[in-house]
C-alpha cells in the first residue's frame, strides 16, 4: 500500500536466505546507492540495519512510489554484487516486505527494533557495537546528510546533544514498547485498526480482513501438522524433533501471519532470545536443505488453506500470543 508521507518498515531478504553482503565493500556500496536514491527520489531514510542475509530500512516516502525506490536500489546493487563476485541469478528473495507504520505512535518502537536486530541475532552484545546500522549516528547526534536522524531525535529533546543522550537511555530501557507487539493488519499495516482503516481509505483500498488465526491457534495447528500435540511441544521436551517443530511453527507464524517471535515463544513457553537464535539456525538450515524447505512450505500452504476455510474455534482463539 503506497501513501506519500507514510513511514515504511522495509525488509528485504537474500534469495534462499543466503548472504547479500560478503564484505564491507558490499555494505559501503549498498549505502552509497541508498544515498543516491534518497537524493534522486526525495524520501527520508530514518534508520537502517544491514544484516548478513537481509536488510531493514525505515523509509519516509515522498512523491515517488516505494516500489520504484526499492527497484532502483536493489536492481543496481544486485548487478554490482553479481559482477564483483562473479555470480549470476537473483540476489534478493522475491519482492521485499513493507509495512506502513503508524509513526505517530510507533516510530520509536520501529527504530529500536531495527537497531536491536544484531543483538537479537547474537552478533553483538549491544547495538552500539554493530558498525552497519544507523544506531551509532543516533548515539553521536550526527551522521551523513542522507540519514534523517532529526526526524526522531527532535521528538526526544530540543537539542541534538540532549536528544542523543535521551536516545541512548531509550535504547537501554527495558520498559520501551516492543515493535513485535504492534498489531500487523493484513500484513501491510503496523498500527491500530483506526489507523489502518484511515490509511486504506486514503489509498482507496478495502480494509484487510482480520486473520482467523491467533498466535496460539496457529501454534496448535502447526504442531498438529507436524505430528505433535501442542501440549507436548509446550512441555519440557527438548529433543531435536520437538525443537524444530516449535521453530517451524514460529517461522511460518512470523513470515506468513506477522506474529512476533515473542508471541510465538510465549505460546510454547520458551525464552524469546533463545527462540530468535533458533529461528536464525532454522533459516540457515533451510538455505542448505531442500527437503526442509519443502516441509516448511507444505505446512505454510496448509495453514493458508485452513485459514480461508475455517472459523477459529473458541477454545483456540482464547490462546493468546
Amino acid at each position: 500500500m503506497e501513501l506519500a508521507g507514510g513511514v515504511y518498515h522495509v525488509i528485504a531478504r537474500g534469495n534462499e536466505r543466503r548472504d547479500i553482503f560478503r564484505d564491507d565493500s558490499d555494505r559501503r556500496l549498498y549505502l552509497a546507492r541508498l544515498a543516491e536514491c534518497r537524493d534522486r527520489y526525495q524520501f527520508g531514510v530514518l534508520a537502517f540495519c544491514l544484516m548478513p542475509n537481509h536488510v531493514h530500512l525505515a523509509i519516509e516516502r515522498g512523491p515517488v512510489a516505494l516500489s520504484k525506490i526499492i527497484l532502483a536500489l536493489h536492481f543496481y546493487y544486485s548487478q554490482k554484487f553479481n559482477f564483483r563476485h562473479e555470480r549470476v541469478g537473483h540476489l534478493f528473495q522475491g519482492r521485499y516486505n513493507a509495512y506502513l507504520v503508524e509513526h505517530d505512535r510507533y516510530l520509536a518502537a520501529l527504530i529500536r527494533y531495527i537497531h536491536l536486530n544484531p543483538v537479537k541475532a547474537g552478533i553483538v552484545d549491544c547495538p552500539g557495537a554493530y558498525p552497519w546500522s544507523s544506531d551509532r549516528w543516533y548515539r553521536e547526534g550526527s551522521g551523513p546528510a542522507w540519514l534523517d536522524i532529526d526526524r526522531f531525535l527532535s521528538l526526544l529533546a530540543p537539542t541534538r546533544t540532549s536528544a542523543s543522550a535521551a536516545y541512548r537511555r531509550f535504547m537501554g530501557s527495558r520498559e520501551a514498547e516492543s515493535y513485535d507487539e504492534v498489531a500487523a493488519l493484513g500484513r501491510v499495516v503496523k498500527g491500530d485498526e483506526e489507523f489502518a482503516d484511515r490509511s486504506m481509505r486514503t489509498a482507496r483500498l478495502p480494509m484487510p480482513a482480520p486473520s482467523r488465526w491467533t498466535a496460539g491457534s496457529l501454534a496448535r495447528a502447526a504442531s498438529r501438522l507436524q505430528g505433535f500435540s501442542f501440549e507436548r511441544l509446550k512441555g519440557p521436551y527438548r529433543g531435536r524433533p520437538e525443537s524444530r517443530a516449535r521453530l517451524i511453527a514460529a517461522y511460518v507464524g512470523g513470515r506468513d501471519h506477522a506474529f512476533s517471535t515473542a508471541a510465538m515463544a510465549r505460546c510454547f513457553g520458551r525464552d524469546e532470545s533463545a527462540f530468535a537464535h533458533g529461528l536464525r539456525r532454522l533459516e540457515d538450515a533451510m538455505a542448505r536443505d531442500g527437503a526442509l524447505r519443502r516441509t516448511v512450505e507444505r505446512i505454510a500452504s496448509t495453514l493458508r488453506t485452513d485459514e480461508s476455510e475455517m472459523q477459529v474455534r473458541p477454545q483456540e482463539s482464547e490462546i493468546q500470543g
